[in-house]
């Protein structure tokens, strides 16, 4: 028997639960998880570790609670950052469950480590960049993940408890409806654009992104970019429309109550298109370097993912570890992303299939 199994069994009063990464995407995704745990073990002290943006987005009604430990919200050392390309992905996931624990004070009863399951479970080398034509047999993260927290701690999460859910504050939700109607916007019409992500091989160019801005004004649609205040990558957008540029940086509580407006949001895979899709928002996804049906929003009935169409040879079987170990680092190309391959056209011509026809404007 695993520890998770053992401790399972023994009903433990504190749990602590490890995310299989802290990105905004990746706490979106625990949230069904979540829930089954807390199903799982009614009334116990059920913690999950994450940075501080997760108390935007953790429901107040949820049983769960948020915990930081304290390197969180650190950039690793140079020291730290050397050994992580020599250390096996596997030996950290192993390390964490003790190193959180002895953070959090030692009296966790149960650790649920879902970054050692994760590792585990996932066939990263032959599934984490897409194919084109699509690889068969691809399982979703937030699948791999349930599947085997099943086993470790006896419990069932059907089908239709699987899809991710961002509950949308009463005062995130009133603050969305002045923001609309203090900028003259129109439901119906919003389109939510994130072109933002933490690693350049995520990036779709920012020329596309002011072409796909000047488009769909001229179709009628209110485009709105999110992202942080100070971003290179929403300069150069502005710097290259020929339409008005319209940012919106905020908490991510009120991203989500906006995206909740929102009739479709375009976006490369980051976390803000696993907001949108949480709430409710249709979603088109922009992929290169990872494969939607692994990384990406989890409810395919309202989205689909457009994966570049750049021929994959033996030097990106390897890219995952450029998510691992190296960050940022492409092994097929000197300069640029293999999302620099999907046609501006094509991405305009898959939103506009999703959107309603925009009424005229007042």
């Amino acid at each position: 028997m695993t520890q998770l199994k053992n401790a399972a069994v023994a009903a433990p009063e504190k749990i602590l639960v490890l995310p299989f990464a802290d990105g905004i995407g990746d706490f979106v995704n625990m949230q069904p998880l979540l829930a089954a745990i807390a199903r799982r073990f009614p009334g116990v002290d059920i913690s999950v570790a994450a940075s501080s943006y997760a108390n935007y987005l953790n429901s107040p009604s949820n049983p769960v609670k948020i915990v930081t430990p304290s390197w969180f919200n650190k950039e690793p050392g140079p020291v730290a950052q050397t050994l992580r390309h020599f250390i096996p992905q596997s030996v950290l996931a192993r390390l964490a469950g003790p190193l959180f624990k002895r953070e959090m004070g030692g009296d966790i009863d149960l650790v649920v480590n879902t970054i050692l399951l994760w590792e585990k479970n996932m066939d990263f080398p032959r599934y984490w960049t897409p194919q084109t034509p699509p690889r068969p047999g691809a399982v979703h993260t937030l699948d791999c993940l349930a599947n085997a927290l099943e086993e470790e701690l006896d419990l069932t999460i059907p089908p239709e408890e699987r899809y991710p859910h961002v509950e949308v504050r009463p005062d995130a939700r009133d603050w969305a409806d002045e923001y609309i109607r203090e900028h003259d916007l129109k439901k119906g019409t919003i389109v939510a654009l994130i072109p933002e992500s933490n690693m350049l091989i995520k990036k779709w160019p920012a020329a596309s992104w002011a072409y796909l801005n000047d488009k769909l004004q001229e179709r009628g649609f209110q485009p709105l970019f999110f992202g942080p205040e100070r971003s290179e990558q929403l300069d150069a957008i502005t710097r290259r429309a020929r339409r008005p540029v319209h940012r919106v940086s905020t908490t991510l509580d009120k991203v989500a109550a906006l995206m909740e407006q929102a009739s479709l949001a375009i976006g490369v895979d980051t976390g803000l298109l696993h907001i949108a899709a949480a709430v409710g928002t249709h979603w088109l996804g922009i992929f290169g370097p990872t494969n939607p049906d692994v990384t990406g929003p989890y409810d395919r009935r309202i989205g689909r993912g457009l994966v570049a169409p750049f021929p994959r040879g033996e030097s990106c079987r390897t890219c995952w570890k450029s998510f691992k170990y190296e960050d940022d680092k492409c092994h097929s190309l000197e300069l640029g992303a293999c999302t620099d391959f999907l046609d501006r056209q094509s991405v305009l011509i898959a939103a506009c299939d999703m959107l309603p026809m925009p009424q005229p404007l007042a």
